[in-house]
């Protein structure tokens, strides 16, 4: 297959637009193809061998190969530009986590307005201002002149920070340049079982509705649905899945991403039948309501 072909394929695959340019070894920014809300949140990557394509709201990755139509001076030339992008990656993650780790230094413990908006008016988080945001980790860390302050939710992997999840008062969410995100975590809570959940406002919803409960479990925000998966693989012991209730999807065979994603580990999981959420759950129906979803997935009966 030429690399034209396997562009195509792997874009198609994970439904996003392939990419105007053509550099080698590096991710390229493109749409996805769900509109103006896909804007920007398509990667693609070329090889000399393979082509991946990825869709950060579905959260799928999709590889490609390339056939033997490439001439050995170029195969030589896109090994070259792969290898000086391994190094400009191992760099760019590097840099990452040293932001990532100054930001949560310079943050405060307090309210915020993203959190009040999610009905959690006295919950407090790590916060920092958007003077330091622009300081430590740059400019295109703050969407708008009217930001004050975000919270900063670090993501970790193997217990290590590797990059950080920015919240700002009108819910835009914005991660570290570079930062590795797949397999990452936050953990909200610590107890006995392990529930797992995509957002972060869905995780202390968990935590809240369970706490009411009597019940003291580990909640971990995953930040995608396809890293709760990931994750998945990892728990010992009891888990269940938070899920979204998202809107069905061709590629993943008329299921949610969520959904999707949930099915694929052997956890018992459930997702709300009023909004997108959990915590949409909350606002709308009241945390008795989340409580009785909670416990019909804790019984096996969350979804089918």
């Amino acid at each position: 297959m030429s690399i034209e072909g396997a562009i195509e394929k792997a874009c198609s695959a994970v439904g996003i637009n392939p990419p105007k340019r053509r550099d080698y070894g590096k991710w390229l920014q493109t749409d996805t193809l769900s509109g103006k809300n896909g804007k920007g949140d398509g990667r693609v990557i070329i090889n000399d061998t393979h082509v991946t394509a990825h869709n950060w709201q579905t959260g799928e990755n999709v590889t490609v190969g390339i056939g033997g139509d490439i001439e050995k001076r170029e195969q030589k030339k896109i090994a070259e530009q792969v290898q000086a992008a391994k190094r400009k990656q191992a760099a760019d993650a590097a840099r990452a986590t040293r932001i990532a780790t100054d930001m949560m230094a310079t943050a405060k413990t307090s309210c915020h307005p993203y959190l009040i908006i999610k009905g959690f008016r006295d919950e407090k988080a790590m916060v920092i201002g958007a003077a330091d945001v622009r300081r430590v980790g740059g400019d295109y860390l703050v969407p708008g002149d009217d930001c004050q302050a975000a919270v900063i939710i670090p993501a970790r992997v193997g217990g290590q920070v590797t990059s950080a999840q920015l919240i700002w008062e009108d819910g835009t969410k914005k991660f570290l340049y570079g930062g590795s995100t797949a397999g990452a975590m936050h953990r909200v809570s610590s107890g006995v079982d392990t529930w797992l959940c995509e957002g972060y406002a869905t995780a202390i919803t968990v935590r809240t509705a369970l706490h009411g409960m009597k019940v003291k479990p580990t909640v971990l925000c995953c930040f995608s649905a396809a890293n709760v998966a990931a994750i998945a693989g990892r728990i010992e012991g009891r888990a269940f899945i938070a899920a979204e209730n998202d809107k069905p999807l061709v590629q993943f065979g008329g299921l949610g991403t969520s959904e999707y994603y949930a099915r694929k580990t052997s956890l018992p999981y459930g997702k709300p039948d009023i909004g997108s959420d959990f915590n949409d759950l909350y606002q709308k129906a009241g945390i008795f309501v989340v409580q009785r979803a909670l416990t019909a997935i804790m019984a096996g009966k969350g979804a089918a």
